[in-house]
């Protein structure tokens, strides 16, 4: 695992740019740069977060005045994630995930579509939340598609937090009873709809959710052919391996019984894929 270190002097500046992340209003979120081994992400309002190939650490330049807190959260929550992409550890699915009876559930969405919710919820009906963020996934030695957890705090937004009163959180997922080595049974895309009366689950073919799948992942490095190829190959093997269904549901915490249950439902009836039909 990634061990962070904080470093003095001056950070690296000189390389070219490889990729950058912005949000939902345009802003620049992060830059991905490499001169040679040497690769950073320079991260506006944190600092910049250094790593090489072979190594396990990853050296972090502050920004003044920035939070010690805020920089272990930032490269725990989202630096972390990426640089393993780039070291090759696997890829990166922006997504929650739950484990339980039915295997290993990724939920995939934009921001705000409701992926930390529902994998937090699936508690109701026997999950354990595996991640809530980033899914860190690796094609298995028998092609099958595994994922690796990564240490994570649930983060809910306000509104679900408080449906949750007596929730458990827990600081760490380091004590989940489950090995960090799971095969992904199915991947749910996360579509909100507030005409909808009921939530409805409709499996889609594999080059749709390659299309689709492809902007929800990380990769460090966009203007590497290594990087693309590898990141093109993984996930058509993804797709090609792991069903993938839509979700649509109408975005109502008191509906969330509901739909976990339907997921479930779901996930029993993956084997046996005839109760649902592609669109």
């Amino acid at each position: 695992m990634l061990r962070l270190g904080f470093a003095t002097g001056a950070a690296p500046r000189a390389g070219g740019k490889v990729s950058e992340w912005l949000d939902d209003c345009g802003r620049v979120i992060a830059s991905a740069f490499s001169r040679d081994t040497l690769h950073w992400l320079e991260w506006p309002g944190v600092g910049v977060f250094a790593f090489s190939a072979g190594s396990q650490e990853v050296r972090v330049w502050p920004e003044p005045r920035t939070r010690h807190e805020t920089v272990v959260e930032t490269f725990s929550r989202m630096a972390r994630p990426i640089i393993l992409q780039a070291l090759g550890e696997g890829q990166v699915l922006h997504a929650g995930a739950s484990v339980g009876p039915g295997g290993l559930l990724a939920f995939c969405g934009k921001s705000g579509s409701g992926k930390s919710t529902l994998s937090f919820a699936m508690q109701d009906v026997g999950y354990w939340q595996f991640a809530d963020d980033a899914l860190l996934l690796r094609v298995g030695q028998d092609r099958r598609i595994m994922a690796r957890q990564l240490p994570f705090v649930p983060r809910l937004r306000p509104a679900s937090r408080a449906y949750f009163p007596h929730a458990r959180y827990r600081r760490s997922s380091a004590s989940n009873p489950h090995s960090p080595d799971v095969r992904l049974n199915a991947i749910f895309l996360l579509q909100q709809s507030a005409d909808l009366t009921s939530p409805t689950i409709s499996l889609i073919p594999p080059a749709r959710a390659f299309s689709e799948l492809l902007p929800l992942a990380h990769c460090f490095d966009i203007e590497g052919t290594t990087h693309t190829r590898r990141l093109v190959d993984d996930y058509l093997q993804v797709v090609a391996r792991v069903p993938a269904f839509r979700l649509e549901y109408r975005p109502d915490l008191q509906d969330l019984p509901l739909l976990t249950k339907h997921i479930a439902e779901c996930a029993r009836s993956i084997n046996g894929r005839t109760a649902f039909s592609s669109p």
